[in-house]
């Protein structure tokens, strides 16, 4: 196990903001940092980083935590995984509490296969560097495409020999068991046969997460076989997903956030080239379709995309099949066709950096004048032809989210096609009307309705009716004034989370999930534990705890630097005016206590026998002191009670 101190130290130097920036695109909104969540689909930023408090919040789904449960929730780590990610992060020494064998059998799977691929990468690129079959089929023939040593190093580039189990031999050998290198996709295993090598006589390109992890391999085979696939590729294994990363995505997306940009092309060997070129910001899908999640990831850094295909009729149906996915994610999307012949790998070696950048530049078209070239040039003056082309254009077009592009968009397709704008605009229109009737229960009349009122955005989702919670709320203050001033001193000298809690425990609290905060607390606090260690998040290790304390501390809202100087109002700190708001929030949870005692009053007078005059007195004097509560505290509350 991971040792105490060093728990410390990792909580000490982990900054949110440079955990959270190497996956999320952050940009400075005051004293915090804001940018698109990664936990649940949004186009609005709603996910809030505040560096001084070193927390984040989605004040969309609700997402909450420090940098080592941004690093658990993301990367779907362990407890221990994260810490350990978080050291090598900052170059922390890791000191264990037990020996090395004992932690290895607590690893998880996730563990071991990390480890297990980590050891494969290392073995294939020293069997290409230093190998002499690696050196002589593998080196060879990277160089004879112009990569450098440089390019190899930072992708990792390996070579996997001939032989039918030489890495198989060579990790077990090293200590690592078989079911863990069959289950990461090394080798194969089958009954009554030794155990063989999945990738031989392949050079190789390693795919890594977002964190540089080795979670799959591509491999390429050199020789023409045609019993043997050109590539093969790691199947879904625990750590990899097919669909769900892009080739060189690690080592581009520090690029892709300073260039505001990002190059997206088919194979491993384009991403080199132009890496080579010096163009660092480009992935690839690496000869498969495009998805969802893939432009998602892209989205993390960059709303702009930038196609790089063939020239040939391949390419150019690639480019098509990407363009509508990237659309309905919100994404700005230029295409560009190399020349006939050519490919983003034989370009940038012929013509290197600044030529490839200078022909992006001036070839680059958005999709609707790519797509219309493409479909209308094809379609000819054949009608049926044309009216279908047209017709890719509108499904296109309706994908758009903002309306003001989607409005130029039909203007320009107007006259590409030279119809009537407004008969393009109700041709979008049905497209839309048809995509919100399938998103869900919205029916014809509805969605109609709905584009009357506005022709181009979707109906959004109907707000969730919460039911009265006063009391609820009431106690959430409670909880906020105690997170917020217990370590304060009143001026009696009493602790002010121990007059908060004397003064709240006196009574249930209706929530169950606040009443077992109050309680932990104050446990701890009767325990003599200091109440900056209570205040310590990572020890609560109950989510639920956690978001509810989180988010006492985050707001999605903050007054602007200047706010002052332009409005002329002075506001004051919740630090200047701390004592008022403890008994402010001690009088209105009063105040609400009352006012259910009055309702429960009232509720038995109404089910009480008319010929009870015992009970009828007893409750209207019930009922007369405490109205005569509610008017006194009425009174420190300026609040009008009417009898």
């Amino acid at each position: 196990m991971i040792s105490r101190e060093t728990i410390s130290k990792i909580q000490d130097y982990a900054r949110i903001e440079d955990v959270v920036g190497d996956f999320v695109n952050l940009k400075r909104a005051g004293a915090n940092m804001k940018g698109l969540c990664p936990f649940h689909d949004e186009r609005t930023p709603s996910f809030s980083v505040s560096p001084a408090k070193n927390i984040y919040k989605c004040f969309g789904c609700g997402a909450a935590g420090d940098p080592i449960h941004f690093v658990m929730e993301h990367e779907k780590m362990s407890y221990p995984e994260a810490l350990r990610y978080l050291a090598a992060k900052y170059r922390i020494e890791i000191e264990e509490t037990e020996s090395s064998n004992e932690d290895k059998e607590q690893q998880t799977l996730r563990d071991s296969l990390y480890i297990a691929m980590k050891y494969a990468a290392q073995y294939y690129h020293d069997n290409l560097m230093e190998g002499e079959e690696g050196q002589a089929v593998g080196l060879s023939y990277f160089k004879s495409r112009g990569f450098s040593e440089r390019t190899i190093d930072a992708y990792q580039l390996g070579y996997a020999s001939e032989g039918f189990n030489t890495f198989a031999k060579a990790a077990v050998k090293a200590g690592y068991q078989e079911d863990i290198l069959e289950q990461a996709g090394l080798i194969r295993i089958k009954e009554g046969r030794d155990p063989y090598d999945f990738f031989r006589a392949r050079v190789m390109f390693p795919v890594h997460n977002l964190t540089g992890k080795v979670v799959a391999f591509g491999g390429r085979i050199l020789i023409k076989d045609p019993k043997q696939p050109k590539y093969i590729n790691t199947q879904e294994t625990e750590i990899y997903t097919k669909g769900q990363l892009l080739y060189g995505i690690y080592q581009a997306k520090a690029e892709i956030r300073k260039q505001d940009v990002c190059y997206l092309v088919e194979g491993y060997t384009d991403v080199l080239s132009l890496y080579q070129a010096g163009i660092s910001n480009v992935v690839a899908s690496s000869g498969t379709a495009l998805t969802k999640d893939q432009v998602k990831l892209i989205r993390r850094f960059t709303y702009n995309i930038v196609l790089l295909y063939d020239g040939d009729a391949a390419g150019i149906k690639a480019a098509l099949r990407g363009v509508d996915i990237m659309l309905e994610e919100g994404m700005d999307v230029k295409v560009v066709v190399l020349p006939d012949g050519e490919d983003p790998d034989s370009y940038a070696k012929a013509h290197g950096s600044d030529a490839t950048l200078a022909y992006i530049d001036q070839s680059k078209k958005d999709f609707i004048f790519f797509k219309s070239d493409i479909l209308l040039k094809d379609a000819g003056n054949d009608p049926t032809l044309k009216s279908q082309a047209i017709r890719g254009l509108v499904e296109s077009i309706a994908l758009i989210g903002d309306q003001i592009r989607r409005a130029y968009y039909v203007r320009e397709c107007s006259k590409l096609a030279d119809l009537p704008e407004e008969l393009l605009m109700a041709e979008v229109n049905k497209v839309i009307v048809q995509g919100l009737k399938k998103r869900g229960d919205m029916d014809q009349a509805s969605a109609e309705q709905q584009l009357e009122q506005d022709a181009y955005r979707p109906r959004p989702e109907p707000p969730i009716e919460e039911p009265k919670r006063d009391l609820y709320l009431q106690e959430l203050d409670l909880l906020r004034v105690l997170w917020l001033h217990g370590h304060r001193t009143l001026p009696e000298g009493e602790l002010a989370a121990a007059y908060i809690l004397n003064e709240v425990l006196e009574v249930e609290l209706k929530n169950p999930l606040l009443s077992r905060i109050f309680k932990s607390y104050y446990e701890r606090l009767q325990a003599g534990e200091d109440v900056s260690k209570i205040k310590d998040l990572s020890t609560y290790q109950d989510p639920e705890i956690r978001n509810v304390l989180i988010a006492l501390d985050a707001s999605p809202y903050e007054l602007s630097a200047n706010w002052k100087d332009k409005h002329n109002i002075i506001i004051k700190s919740v630090d200047e005016v701390w004592e008022k708001d403890i008994y402010s929030s001690l009088y209105r949870y009063s105040y609400h206590r009352v006012l259910e005692a009055l309702k429960l009053v009232d509720e038995e007078l109404k089910l009480l026998d008319k010929d009870d005059e015992l009970g009828w007195m007893s409750l209207l004097s019930k009922k007369s002191e405490l109205q005569k509560s509610m008017v006194e505290l009425g009174k420190i509350l300026g609040t009008v009670v009417f009898k």
